[in-house]
């Protein structure tokens, strides 16, 4: 755990140390805070938008739209773009002869990446949104620890889903657009940028069957007390079964692509 608790630990240095690269992020996460909260603020007008369980008035939705832009500031998973650029440039075998697990390191990496957005994008941006819309206060105590604990598995799902297109690199001389594709479908599906109880029926039923609205709309649910108690459960439930499933099928697609290694290079 030492190793890793280090890979961690250079990770917050190193993403602490490029200080423009932390100003201009900062910067362009408070101008999409702003501009989704005003757009919301005109679709609502005086009333309340949803349907059913989901009906939610404008201070709700503000603040269902700040701790998304936050969530979305906060998870870093460059695994991805790390598995593409190493298998690409021929030192993913060198990577292999690193006396720890590699995925292991590629998640410390991620996490210290995470941990020093906590400091250098959440912390400004809640600062922003107390001082233009009020906190965004969660529901209840218990609201708060719930989010928290939903977000943890929030961030492995996404971290499993760009593991895996990062290894369709062993396969593939260039990803081209799949990544940027598998984040689009990651924004719509998972209510980052519009909450799903606003889409068709039909959309909602079958998001329900896939990994993508539990990243983000279940732990803002949980938040903002949309859920009961019996359904926070449920869903987190819920994502630590895609935690597993996931993780079985990142398993499969890891030994495969050690082997292919392994056979095209000796």
């Amino acid at each position: 755990m030492r190793a890793y608790a280090y890979f961690v630990k250079m990770r917050i240095l190193t993403a602490l140390a490029y200080r423009f690269e932390v100003w201009i992020g900062m910067i362009g996460d408070m101008i999409m805070l702003a501009a989704s909260v005003y757009i919301w603020k005109a679709a609502y007008g005086n009333g309340v938008i949803g349907s059913g369980a989901s009906v939610v008035g404008l201070e709700s939705m503000i603040t269902y739209t700040v701790i998304s832009v936050l969530l979305a500031a906060v998870f870093q998973t460059g695994v991805q773009n790390t598995l593409y650029q190493q298998v690409r440039e021929g030192n993913i075998a060198l990577d292999f002869m690193r006396p720890l697990p590699l995925l292991g390191i590629y998640f410390s990496d991620d996490l210290g990446s995470m941990v020093s957005a906590l400091v250098n994008k959440a912390v400004p941006l809640l600062i922003a949104a107390f001082l233009l819309f009020g906190f965004p206060f969660p529901d209840s105590v218990g609201a708060l620890a719930g989010f928290i604990f939903s977000c943890l598995f929030s961030f492995l799902i996404l971290w499993l889903l760009s593991a895996m297109i990062g290894l369709v690199a062993f396969w593939v001389a260039e990803l081209g657009n799949l990544g940027i594709v598998k984040d689009a479908i990651i924004r719509v599906l998972s209510g980052s940028l519009v909450p799903l109880w606003f889409f068709p029926e039909s959309v909602q039923r079958v998001s329900r069957w896939l990994p993508f609205q539990y990243t983000y709309q279940t732990p803002i649910e949980i938040y903002i007390g949309v859920m009961t108690k019996g359904d926070a459960f449920r869903a987190v439930g819920i994502q630590a079964i895609w935690v597993v499933i996931l993780s079985l099928l990142l398993a499969w697609i890891w030994k495969h692509a050690r082997s292919k290694v392994m056979v095209q290079g000796g």
